[in-house]
């Protein structure tokens, strides 16, 4: 068995088709360092003094417009007394400099996000690297010559996988190196890692929590390449592969997801998301009558949250059955 997972690695690393989507990943993974260093960087001289012109040709209100904008709180105040508490009223803002610069990034407010936005574009070349590693196999006749040499289809289609799914993993090493490291070094070099204590953005997050969200992408790719060579098993093609995906991503996660609500939370999108993030949510729309106003129907929309645990689960049916119905399909099908 070590043999032949050597051999199939041999074959993995000696492809130019997965060693291009490799350098594709790192490429990818290169753009959230780039994002957080143009989103993090301080404002210019020049973005500086028209803020400044801004604040010196404000114009406070009136005595009068004043009085009639505290009135107009009161009366909300009245109406929604639960917002009372943390209530604050614009109606003798001054602004500063601060209020007409553009919005700055800073690592522990949106670090997470932008490395987060990378793990599906990341997820979808691994798919297509374990489907092309298994695919090509079939398409050029290769399959049929290796198991007259390896007749135990077994133990060639457990080594094709592990082959598939070790093989993503120094792409994906490097990747997450260049979009973690890139991405904290971006911030790092504005002096940007964590925001001013007035930040709109109180969701704060840690170094500790984006190398966490950086592990569990990486056992997403690993078991997204895992998924992709099974299905190179089942269609046999590639372009069958990227066909079906775009097909389910239409059909299934985009129509049925929409139009079901009780299939949202087991669509595979929402369940990575979930995974990645640590929890996802979705709203979904509860219609009841209301006696208050004469038995109406009125309708209300509901947040409804899937657990990490939830997509993970998910997750890992959908790869089991995957899997289930490959190594089916390849001991029965011929492959001639």
């Amino acid at each position: 068995m070590t043999r032949l997972v050597t051999t199939e690695l041999t074959r993995f690393f000696s492809r130019s088709l997965l060693w291009g989507l490799a350098i594709g990943a790192v490429v990818l993974a290169a753009f959230a360092p780039f994002a957080a260093w143009q989103g993090s960087s301080p404002a210019s001289a020049a973005e500086i003094a028209e803020a400044q012109l801004q604040v010196d040709s404000f114009e406070p209100m009136t005595g009068e417009d004043l009085e009639a904008c505290l009135e107009s709180d009161r009366q909300y105040l009245e109406e929604f007394p639960e917002e009372a508490e943390g209530f604050e009223s614009g109606c003798s803002w001054e602004p500063t400099i601060e209020d007409f610069l553009p919005s700055r990034s800073y690592f522990d407010t949106d670090a997470f996000e932008t490395v987060a936005g990378v793990a599906v574009p990341l997820a979808l070349l691994a798919l297509v690297m374990g489907a092309s590693f298994v695919a090509a196999e079939f398409s050029t006749g290769a399959i049929g010559n290796w198991l007259t040499f390896a007749p135990r289809r077994g133990r060639v289609y457990a080594s094709k996988l592990t082959a598939a799914a070790v093989g993503v993993v120094p792409a994906a090493v490097v990747a997450l190196v260049v979009l973690l490291g890139g991405t904290w070094s971006a911030f790092a070099v504005h002096d940007a890692r964590q925001a001013p204590e007035n930040h709109w953005d109180d969701d704060r997050r840690t170094v500790a929590d984006v190398l966490e969200l950086g592990g569990r992408i990486a056992a997403l790719v690993v078991g997204v390449a895992l998924a992709g060579a099974a299905l190179g098993f089942l269609l046999r093609h590639t372009a069958a592969v990227l066909g079906t995906i775009v097909g389910w991503a239409a059909v299934v996660e985009g129509y049925v997801g929409l139009t079901f609500d009780g299939v949202r939370p087991y669509l595979l999108s929402l369940n990575v998301q979930a995974w990645v993030n640590g929890g996802a949510s979705y709203w979904t729309e509860k219609c009841a009558p209301d006696p208050d106003q004469g038995n109406a129907v009125v309708c209300q929309s509901v947040e409804q949250v899937v657990s990490q645990t939830h997509g993970a689960v998910v997750l890992g049916i959908v790869g089991v059955l995957c899997l289930a119905a490959a190594w089916f399909v390849f001991r029965r099908r011929d492959v001639a």
